[in-house]
């Protein structure tokens, strides 16, 4: 994406505002170098130290103070780094890094989600690498000792790693919810395989479960995405993960299994058991129609019990269950590219990437992870005999100062989810932890600047919305639709991918 397309004028004033914020950095590019004094036998001491980070977070500060507040201050006191986030705002928040990499004057660290961007810096030369700091676990303790093998997978290339992941510890996400009040009208057992589930949605669809006299209830709700609800049988037709097929690494978007997915699809819209409406369902419009309580089964968060994102009176008519297993019986699971939320990214002439990386490794520490969830002690929470209470609210963005967390889901993090989020919350993050698990080798596939013009992916979103609503006969299309997508790039992806895997992939991608 270019920043010069949106006009010179809009172009100029872009780089303003990022020359200007990029001059307020503390760590590195000609800014004033971290305190210092001499101790009393003369040697040089480490005083506190400051890092400016440029951070698109989601969630709105309520007036706090991004450069001076509590939580920098517990920072500073624990580790000796200040934390000061730098955020320009979600619109545009690509296109300002992009302008501050490119003029030289970049900030001390910046969080991203794209992980292809940091790959491009990477590439050009402007990172800095930040293995040998993960590998000296004299000096940084937690990190390889907790973060996931699979976190580092997406920024890795050549034993080299270009940034620290903010892994979550909910980053398998996902489960099925089912409506129970109508499982008990309709006299109904919960489905356990993929012919139980379109018996059950089929009467849902079709036997006024809500029992107002109208056909207008479905047995299945998906957004356009295809992501939520109708994920349950992605999975369950192994339709998900990339794969090794006659030695070449294969998404599952034209494997037989994605065929026979869009046929089950298919069948449901022609049979009005899922709503038509699908290819128009956004996340707001999702979660909408959820509220209406005409919906039997769907996939999606964990945490839906909580009543924070849909009515508590919604989501106390679901439970969440089993996915149903493969047609051979083997188990289905979600698979997710990355359980990364974004990435922190430092440029390699910051200064004191040691201090930095010291800060990320308290972090990550038993300690680190306590304050990101839960806060100050006795300021935010309360514990008393391993009882944990919370005593003043947090601020929605405080997360965000500790920038980075470690993908563990083990009982201490269960009990401070537990502080906020219901009991059936957290049953559901155990059983989203069961029936998830990463595509390794998907997220280990390497960036390839040459694949990003191919357009893969609105080929088969295009197809898969045609394909389900019966505007594509499968049978008839689906070898034209394989062969649009390998003559667009597909064969050249899967070259690159292949040559990948032959030379250094087998060893990664156990």
């Amino acid at each position: 994406m270019s920043w010069f397309k949106k006009g010179k004028t809009a172009a100029l004033a872009i780089v303003a505002l990022a020359l200007a914020m990029a001059a307020g950095c503390s760590g590195g590019n000609g800014a004033s170098p971290p305190e210092t004094q001499n101790g009393a036998d003369g040697k040089k001491e480490e005083g506190p130290v400051t890092f400016k980070v440029l951070f698109d977070y989601n969630v709105d500060p309520k007036g706090m103070s991004l450069t001076d507040n509590e939580y920098i201050r517990f920072l500073k006191e624990k580790t000796g780094v200040e934390i000061q986030l730098n955020s320009p705002g979600s619109a545009g928040y690509i296109d300002k890094i992009n302008v501050l990499m490119a003029s030289g004057n970049y900030p001390d660290a910046f969080a991203v989600s794209d992980r292809d961007l940091i790959m491009k810096y990477a590439k050009d030369g402007l990172l800095a690498d930040l293995s040998p700091y993960i590998n000296d676990t004299a000096n940084y303790p937690n990190i390889k000792k907790v973060m996931p093998e699979s976190s580092w997978l997406p920024v890795t290339e050549n034993g080299k790693v270009w940034a620290f992941p903010y892994s979550r510890p909910d980053g398998l996400s996902q489960v099925v919810y089912i409506n129970k009040e109508w499982l008990t009208k309709l006299n109904l057992k919960e489905p356990k395989t993929i012919d139980e589930f379109y018996q059950v949605m089929k009467a849902f669809a079709q036997q006024d479960p809500d029992g107002n006299g109208k056909q207008d209830t479905f047995g299945l709700l998906t957004g356009n995405n295809v992501d939520q609800g109708a994920r349950v049988f992605k999975a369950a037709f192994n339709a998900e993960a990339y794969s090794i097929r006659d030695g070449k690494v294969t998404p599952p978007e034209i494997t037989p299994e994605h065929k026979e997915f869009l046929k089950f699809m298919n069948k449901l819209v022609s049979e009005k058991i899922l709503d038509p409406e699908f290819p128009t369902v956004t996340g707001p419009i999702f979660q909408q129609k959820f509220k209406s309580l005409k919906y039997g089964v769907i996939s999606g968060f964990w945490h839906y019990p909580s009543g924070l994102e849909l009515p508590k009176e919604v989501m106390d008519k679901y439970i969440a269950v089993e996915l149903p297993p493969h047609k051979d019986g083997s188990p289905s699971v979600f698979t997710y590219a990355s359980l990364n939320r974004h990435y922190i990214a430092i440029p390699k002439n910051t200064k004191n990437i040691d201090r930095l990386m010291k800060f990320m490794d308290w972090a990550v520490s038993p300690e680190g992870m306590k304050f990101s969830f839960l806060g100050i002690p006795n300021v935010n929470y309360k514990e008393t005999n391993g009882t944990i209470e919370a005593a003043q609210q947090l601020a929605p963005i405080h997360w965000s100062f500790s920038l980075v967390r470690t993908g563990q889901l083990n009982e201490d993090i269960k009990k401070y989810i537990g502080v906020v989020y219901p009991k059936e919350a957290v049953d559901n993050l155990t059983l989203a932890n069961k029936i998830g698990k990463p595509d390794l080798l998907r997220s280990a596939l390497p960036y390839y600047p040459e694949l990003s013009g191919f357009n893969l992916t609105k080929i088969v979103d295009e197809y898969t919305t045609k394909a389900i609503l019966g505007n594509a006969d499968v049978d008839k299309t689906w070898d034209d639709y394989v062969s649009r997508w390998r003559s667009a790039g597909g064969d050249k992806a899967i070259q690159f991918w292949t040559d990948w895997y032959n030379k250094e992939g087998k060893s990664i991608v156990k």
